[in-house]
């Protein structure tokens, strides 16, 4: 004897099953496991399943749409600030030798010691010097005596040998020429007043023809040697204002460019830039090494976009700007460019929604979907708030709460 039982289960179709009874059939265990899971499988079947084609993904609309982010154009103002290392040198360095070398008779100064134009700081073989100067003199001498008495005889001699005496005159003053010069030059003085920053002989020795022995700089004014790349260096200008910050002063110093290089440096291909500062208190010192901040002229209220937004095409310059849901190519002219901002004079307006990310691979055209938008510019950055996070699709393609799994 059996008990039949009919549900209901997804559409309606019935699903019979049977369980023994007490009176009929003892209730094992393993019986009472078997209807207990055909319940529990008729329980759990009760919601009904979604059709297969109601849970396929939606496909989006704007599948074929390049992502790009966008900034709103508007007025801002845009200048040089740049930063770079340099080295502290002398305003004048300079280091000195004897041209002629000799016997080194006196050393009269000694590092660190501050001179005067002209002071006396060696002196090379000046007594072998001065006796040339002696002997050219004497020369000199017979040879004006010679001519003398050559002019005194006047017809006795012949033409030949008073001109023979007169060539012999220059001769000896030329030589006493030449050895007054090296005379002079036997003797090292200070080209300008500076202090002695490092002596290499010692009274006793022989010096070299040419080699150094003493090196002078001038400290007051101090300049700052800097390289600069071809980037940068176009906006720079001999006269504008810096600032010098270096470990050794607790300030920063003014200073201002002093001059530009014309050519480049064939290894670095960097242009070297002369700064000049008082340098009074003597604290910056050459060797030294030193940070350099350089502010160009501001513009103001102007349109300034990032350079790496300017796409150069074959013959024009341009951008790229948003039309509805499609990228519209704008041609524009520059009007400067400082280091990576760009002042447009024309082409891009006030509102206008530029496109910043994505434009590389954008034609006229091209749909588009804006991801992100944000402002242009502040210093030549976009700048993306909270409030400007777009979604990566429009509202209308997004899935509704039906369709959710």
């Amino acid at each position: 004897t059996t008990e039949i039982y009919t549900l209901s289960l997804h559409d309606a179709l019935p699903i019979f099953f049977t369980c023994p009874t007490a009176e009929t059939l003892p209730m094992s265990r393993p019986n009472l496991i078997s209807c207990a899971a055909l319940l529990l499988l008729v329980a759990c079947g009760g919601e009904e399943t979604t059709p297969t084609e109601e849970r396929a993904p939606r496909i989006t609309e704007n599948a074929s749409a390049t992502r790009v982010e966008v900034a709103v154009v508007q007025l801002s103002s845009a200048g040089l600030r740049a930063r770079w290392p340099g080295e502290v040198v002398g305003s004048q360095d300079a280091l000195l030798a004897a041209a002629m070398g000799g016997f080194v008779e006196r050393v009269q100064v000694e590092e660190g010691e501050q001179v005067t134009e002209g002071q006396v700081l060696v002196r090379v073989d000046t007594a072998s010097a001065g006796a040339r100067v002696g002997q050219a003199r004497v020369e000199v001498e017979a040879a004006t005596r010679e001519l003398e008495r050559a002019e005194r005889l006047g017809g006795a001699i012949s033409g030949q040998q008073v001109d023979t005496a007169r060539s012999r005159v220059a001769a000896a003053r030329a030589g006493l020429r030449t050895a007054t010069v090296a005379s002079s030059r036997s003797v090292i003085r200070a080209p300008f007043a500076g202090t002695v920053a490092q002596v290499s002989v010692e009274r006793g020795e022989v010096a070299a023809p040419g080699a150094p022995l003493v090196r002078l700089v001038r400290l007051a004014p101090v300049h700052v040697s800097m390289s600069v790349p071809d980037r940068d260096v176009g906006v720079l200008r001999p006269g504008m204002s810096v600032k010098v910050r270096a470990d050794a002063t607790s300030r920063p110093v003014d200073g201002r460019i002093l001059r530009i290089s014309p050519a480049a440096d064939l290894r670095t291909r960097a242009f070297e830039v002369r700064i000049v500062l008082p340098n009074e208190d003597r604290a910056l010192l050459p060797g030294m090494i030193a940070d350099v901040e350089v502010q160009g002229e501001a513009v103001e209220e102007a349109v300034v976009i990032p350079q790496y937004t300017l796409v150069t095409a074959l013959t024009e310059n341009g951008v790229f700007v948003v039309e509805g849901d499609v990228a519209r190519w704008r041609p524009v002219i520059v009007e400067r460019v400082l280091r990576d901002q760009v002042v447009i004079a024309s082409g891009v307006s006030v509102g206008d929604r530029l496109i910043v990310t994505g434009h590389r691979e954008l034609a006229d055209g091209d749909q588009i979907l804006t991801v992100r938008e944000g402002t242009c510019c502040t210093e030549g950055r976009v700048l993306f708030g909270e409030d400007a996070v777009a979604t990566a699709e429009p509202e209308e393609n997004e899935p509704s709460e039906e369709a959710a799994p």
